[in-house]
């Protein structure tokens, strides 16, 4: 914390003299017309929130989170979740250095330095995203506004929170120079925390973490033109995953960016280029009890490069808007597992594995009759390869088996190409001055992630989904073709808003783990974790349900809000359930303003989960009920102090989405779901100038 203080304590004095005019001028314009479904979250009580921004998505109908750790939140929407699930930063993906997404996407949006994050209901359009079978989800970092003055104004915001529950801390700081043309930002957050307690003073061992995270920007416009460059850092150290096998050394990631924009008369073009290098080191002794077996230490030094970029042309002055665009991602992994007491024992888990997409789109928005329409198609290829793999130092059988497995793996052709093509179309029309309908339909793919083609040897390297099991990957595997249908309605008056929504999915050579059927695969994966391996496979499957918001405002000082959602998820070519699907849940909250400030006390109700999948040997899940309080109260213009207490009756429950722990550690045993959080009160204080 000595840097944050260093740079705050001049910052403060500094900004106690600024003079005090809040007018600006807003740095995101919008152009044309509004996306069709866009569910855009509401922020106010990220000063203390988790220290996982993905814990926000469950304020949004249909959307939830796997989580493997406290900072390891996997996106979930509508039963999909991980690679199935776009999620990008700022308008970019986001590169996930580690083979078990430890650096899941939002952990690079720290939740103090958002400044937005929306989830695209039903089907996402084709512009916004090159894969999304599952969905689309856009985050944003609060990198300030221009200002009207000529001469340039200091703006920012400084803040820091603590929340009782493992002694966490978590400090942010934004400072922004602007004047109406330029605009340089620098933001950056601080956070820690030790292990946690469940419910009852149940100790949760392998919940400590730390992580920082900075931004520094330039942005500029002149008339027609506006351009922003970007160079970011996310170092994330000594932090637990107590569902994954091993726990995070370190996560270091680079990060720049550029983008660019011009307007022509009825015409916007735009382009950008991003670049990531990532660098982890991950191990299963560190912070959890070490094998029994020297021999069974393990260390996983994992890297990756990215780099994507996109360009695009918008009309305006057509019937309508028509968007043309081009857009293109490469990433390349490698993983290598070492021992510490044995110099030659090495296992090329992936080796140089790329997997590089280009994607055309063609998009169109526009009125026609009484309905407002967006439709557009996508093609892209995706091409995946990988560099032969070895392993070493492995004893007796075990070393004749993975030597077999890695000369029948490397005679195979490791490159393929898949070409997709998606269609969507979603519709909008007001039946009369209150009630609006809305209509989706489209198909989506998905080409298999280099996990699921790569994994030559059993190993639970899954991109988080913690059941347990070995895997092995598959270089016969289709691409995923999800066909979908999605019905809502928009109910709102004078003080209240009802959102429901219905859904079906039909998704074609679903990618899931099936019975390996290789000797030598099966027998080592008994020999290291004692069963059999699963083998990344295509199946069919099939996926519905409904979810709704709603609002109600009861006077000028009193509201009420809600979220709730279902979905069901099922093999359709056996009797089987899909893996780690949410429990029906409902949040209902009821909210009081005043004029400088507000509180709210909110109830979390989530259902049991009887629906599990056999495969992955998934434990059904109890239902629980939690209670929360929250406020908030601005003395000045300048400060702010939030309190509250989540979970206020010190519940003990285990979330469904939450895999098994592989700690050991805690208070709870090994292979038991991991407990929710207990009681924890918190308080923050924000300076902004």
């Amino acid at each position: 914390m000595r840097w944050m203080a260093a740079i705050l304590t001049p910052l403060i004095t500094l900004c106690a003299h600024a003079e005090h005019d809040h007018s600006s001028v807003e740095e995101v314009l919008v152009h044309g017309m509004r996306p069709i479904g866009l569910q855009p979250l509401q922020l106010a009580d990220t000063l203390q929130a988790a220290a996982d921004s993905a814990e926000l998505l469950k304020k949004a109908p249909g959307a939830n989170v796997n989580r493997n750790g406290p900072l390891t939140g996997i996106a979930q929407y509508r039963g999909l979740f991980g690679d199935r699930i776009s999620v990008r930063l700022d308008g970019a993906p986001v590169l996930t250095g580690g083979p078990n997404a430890m650096d899941a996407p939002l952990s690079y949006a720290s939740p103090g330095l958002l400044k937005g994050l929306t989830v695209h209901r039903g089907l996402a359009p084709v512009d916004v995203a090159q894969e999304s079978l599952g969905g689309h989800i856009e985050a944003s970092l609060n990198r300030g506004d221009f200002q009207r003055e000529e001469q340039g104004v200091l703006r920012g915001f400084v803040d820091s929170g603590y929340t009782a529950n493992g002694d966490r801390l978590a400090s942010n700081l934004q400072l922004v120079a602007a004047n109406e043309q330029h605009k340089v930002a620098l933001v950056a957050a601080h956070e820690e925390g030790n292990d946690v307690e469940a419910g009852n003073d149940v100790k949760l061992a392998g919940t400590h973490y730390q992580r920082d995270r900075f931004d520094l920007s330039y942005a500029w416009h002149s008339g027609p033109s506006n351009g922003e460059l970007f160079v970011g850092r996310l170092d994330t150290r000594d932090s637990g995953t107590p569902a994954l096998p091993m726990d995070i050394q370190f996560i270091e990631t680079d990060m720049a960016g550029i983008r660019l924009g011009h307007e022509l008369e009825g015409l916007r073009l735009t382009a950008r280029l991003n670049w990531a290098d990532v660098e982890h080191v991950m191990d299963n002794f560190s912070f959890r009890q070490a094998p029994a077996s020297m021999m069974r230490f393990r260390s996983t030094l994992a890297t990756g490069d990215s780099v994507n970029w996109a360009v695009q042309a918008r009309w305006s002055k057509l019937p309508g808007q028509l968007t043309l665009g081009h857009d293109g991602r490469y990433e390349g992994h490698s993983a290598t597992i070492s021992n510490p007491n044995s110099a030659a024992f090495e296992i090329l888990n992936f080796n140089n594995a790329q997997r590089r997409g280009l994607g055309l789109f063609l998009n169109w928005q526009g009125d026609i009759a009484d309905w407002q329409l967006q439709s557009g198609v996508r093609w892209n290829h995706i091409a995946l390869t990988s560099d032969p793999v070895a392993a070493s130092g492995m004893m007796g059988m075990m070393g004749e088996l993975a030597g077999g497995i890695a000369q029948r793996f490397n005679s195979n052709d490791l490159d393929r190409d898949y070409s997709t093509f998606d269609v969507v179309i979603k519709a909008v029309r007001a039946l009369n001055e209150q009630l609006t309908l809305q209509f989706d339909l489209g198909q989506k793919n998905r080409a298999p992630s280099y996990q699921e083609r790569y994994l030559w040897l059993p190993m639970p390297a899954t991109a988080g989904l913690a059941d347990g099991r070995s895997y092995l990957g598959n270089l016969s595997l289709s691409a995923e073709t999800a066909r979908e249908i999605n019905l809502g309605l928009s109910w709102s008056g004078d003080n209240f808003s009802f959102e429901p929504q219905l859904f079906y999915r039909r998704i074609d050579d679903y990618i899931q783990g099936v019975p390996a059927s290789e000797a030598a695969a099966n027998q080592l994966s008994q020999m290291m974790s004692g069963n059999s391996a699963l083998l990344f496979d295509n199946v069919d499957a099939e996926m519905f349900g409904v979810d709704a918001a709603a609002n109600y405002r009861i006077n000028e000082s009193w509201a009420l809000s809600s979220v709730w959602s279902y979905v069901r998820g099922k093999r359709r070519d056996g009797s089987d359930n899909l893996y780690r699907i949410a429990p029906p849940n409902l949040r209902l909250a009821l909210h009081y303003e005043f004029t400088r400030g507000g509180a709210m006390l909110e109830t979390v109700l989530v259902s049991r989960q009887s629906k599990v999948s056999e495969f992955n040997q998934e434990q059904e899940s109890p239902g629980y009920g939690l209670l929360n309080l929250a406020a908030n109260w601005a003395p000045t213009p300048h400060w702010e102090l939030r309190a509250g207490v989540r979970n206020l009756l010190d519940k003990q429950y285990a979330d469904h989405l939450a895999a098994y722990n592989r700690n050991g550690f805690s208070d709870i045993a090994t292979g038991e779901r991991l407990a929710g959080l207990g009681r924890e009160g918190y308080v923050a204080v924000q300076y902004q100038w």
